[in-house]
């Protein structure tokens, strides 16, 4: 046999046998018919009375001993006795009670008036007896808690949440691993429970956590619902870690199971959870004006950015949504996933390079869009800074070619998604970004298009970002490969920045910077040690973590606007908008041209010149010039 199959059958040598709990059942319901004849008649049973006992108690206990037999009160286990349990029992009581009533009219009918009990010793025996089978599993389940939890090896569990979640979770470790956990407490943010219990286990304030886990052998942490804040989750976290405890999580309701949570559903917290902000409410009018009937187009529809665009739009009812992206299954993966939410005929999907002249004109042409949200980039940093040709052709030049079809097919708005990396750039990826808005800026000068930029920082797991890298490493057994122990990097999830491109959108007037509010900057380095430690593993002892220098074109910080630019509010508080103190040059539009006209010539070296002619100060380190 099975290790699993012989824990199983020592599980079930320390049930209480079912016959067991039968017998009990039966003799509290023959104790409660007697005691309820006892305080019916002040403790003395006239004769008339208890000359009936001979039939009584034959069947008080066939009548009682069939209710418990057909409810099976005896089935379920007394340690995990919940609602259902309980009401069994009194189902089984007040079918048995409503038998005595019975057989009480059917003798007063055909004995001309003879009773075989005394109606209101039914009633008193109904109220006895359901108590009492009812204490007696509370009773006999604490006492099993209590017991078991002054000696007992297997691994504790404290559970976040107090509500049915939470109970569901407890349940849920009792059913299917209750050989190997055992929770040990419930934490909660509600002060008006905590010292209270709930099942025999204890309720604690969460705010004193790190005071139980100095006192306790807790192995886990489970959360059974979201905490009040990101601020209060991160605090629980750390606790946790502090006390070198896993921590898990339960998805939503809604993605459990045929309703019910299984326990491989409950998975461990990830740096993405810890790193969720808080968030803000869009206006749904505002972006339904935007949306709602329209004829939408995103580029890079298949990016972690753009797909999570794509999945805003659609819940704005779209006339038509195109897809414009050159990555092939990804673009495949999306386009499976919009099937389901929208129909054929209001969807297109393009294969093509953004940069493609040929392509896109024909697209505006013949799809005349009313609204761009343009996400397609290059933004790997080294990889163009070997390859600034390359983003010189997607950054730059299919941004002005995109941003004049929209102008010359009236399309009503144009949504260019920037980066922090454009802002004071030390390198190519972020320069052409930069140039793209300078561009952008231009073009709106004479045009009834209303060109936008929004500009943040990193998304949480979006493609070669350094979390879904930290992960692997770690998966590999490490290093954890971190450029400067110095570096930080704002982080912001791919949902809410899709929302607050979005609303950012639908507010423009036209020739806004919008920057987005990301949070306080996070340390890089304190990053990667959060992760291996939520991995169950030691910084510096499991996994090793390697500086390897700054690549090249990277900072140590980002920011998120020039000193030229003054951040103006807007009624989201989650977006400004940078307004530039002085206009960049009159002629950034002949330099771009010039710029542009090198692509063919596909000399790195005179673009690096021609892109610090436009950002004076910009120095690549592929760049011969000083």
């Amino acid at each position: 046999m099975t290790e699993e199959h012989h824990l199983n059958k020592f599980e079930e040598g320390r049930h209480t046998p079912r016959w067991m709990v039968f017998f009990l059942d039966l003799v509290l319901g023959i104790a409660s018919m007697g005691i309820a004849y006892m305080l019916r008649f002040n403790l003395s049973i006239p004769a008339e009375w208890s000359s009936r006992f001979s039939l009584v108690f034959p069947l008080v206990v066939i009548v009682r001993g069939a209710g418990f037999i057909v409810f099976r009160t005896f089935a379920g286990l007394i340690r995990y006795t919940g609602s259902k349990d309980t009401a069994r029992i009194l189902y089984a009581v007040a079918a048995g009670t409503g038998v005595f009533f019975a057989l009480n009219l059917l003798s007063f009918a055909v004995t001309g008036g003879m009773l075989i009990f005394p109606m209101s010793v039914l009633l008193t025996d109904f109220l006895l007896l359901l108590f009492s089978l009812t204490v007696l599993r509370m009773f006999m389940k604490s006492t099993y808690y209590d017991l078991l939890n002054k000696a007992d090896d297997r691994k504790g569990v404290v559970i976040y949440g107090t509500d049915q979640a939470g109970l569901v979770v407890k349940h849920t470790l009792e059913r299917e691993m209750g050989h190997d956990f055992r929770v040990i407490s419930f934490m909660d943010e509600k002060e008006h429970i905590a010292g209270k219990k709930i099942e025999g286990v204890n309720v604690h304030d969460v705010r004193l956590l790190r005071n139980f886990l100095q006192g306790s052998s807790a192995h886990s942490l489970i959360f059974s619902k979201q905490p009040p804040s990101p601020k209060r989750k991160i605090e629980i976290v750390d606790a946790c870690l502090d006390f070198n405890m896993k921590i898990l999580s339960v998805p939503y309701i809604s993605n459990w199971i045929s309703s019910k949570l299984a326990f491989n559903q409950i998975k461990s917290v990830n740096i993405d959870d810890l790193l969720e902000r808080t968030p803000v409410p869009v206006n749904d009018e505002l972006i339904k004006k935007l949306i709602s009937g329209r004829v939408i187009l995103v580029t890079g529809a298949a990016g972690s950015t753009g797909s999570e665009i794509v999945r805003q739009v659609i819940t704005y009812n779209p006339a038509l949504l195109i897809l414009v992206d050159q990555a092939e299954s990804p673009l495949y993966e999306i386009e499976m996933m919009l099937r389901q939410h929208i129909d054929e005929k209001r969807l297109r999907i393009v294969a093509g390079n953004v940069a493609d002249s040929v392509r896109m004109t024909d697209l505006f042409n013949h799809y005349k869009p009313d609204t761009v949200f343009h996400a397609a980039a290059y933004k790997h940093l080294p990889m163009m800074e070997n390859n600034p040709a390359e983003a010189l052709r997607t950054n730059i030049c299919a941004t002005r070619l995109l941003a004049r079809l929209a102008s010359d097919n009236g399309c009503s708005r144009f949504i260019f998604v920037s980066t922090d990396k454009a802002v004071n750039p030390a390198n190519v990826a972020g320069a052409s970004k930069r140039i793209a808005e300078l561009c952008l800026l231009d073009i709106q000068n004479g045009s009834d298009t209303r060109f936008s930029i929004v500009r943040f920082g990193n998304v949480l797991g979006s493609n070669g970002s350094v979390i879904p890298r930290f992960r692997k490493q770690i998966e590999n057994g490490g290093p954890v490969t971190i450029t400067h122990p110095e570096v930080s990097r704002y982080f912001m999830t791919g949902t809410i920045a899709a929302q607050l491109i979005l609303e950012a959108g639908a507010m423009s007037k036209g020739g806004e910077i919008f920057i987005f509010d990301m949070g306080p900057s996070i340390k890089i380095y304190d990053l990667a040690r959060k992760m291996i430690r939520l991995a169950g593993l030691r910084p510096g002892r499991d996994i090793e973590i390697k500086f390897t220098g700054l690549r090249a074109g990277e900072k140590i910080n980002e920011e998120a606007i020039f000193e030229h630019e003054d951040l103006t509010p807007t009624d989201n508080p989650k977006i400004s908008v940078a307004i530039e103190k002085r206009r960049a040059a009159k002629d950034v539009a002949a330099k771009i041209e010039t710029l542009a006209g090198l692509l063919t010539e596909n000399d790195n070296e005179k673009i690096l010149a021609a892109i610090t002619n436009i950002i004076p100060g910009f120095r690549s380190v592929l760049s011969k010039t000083e």
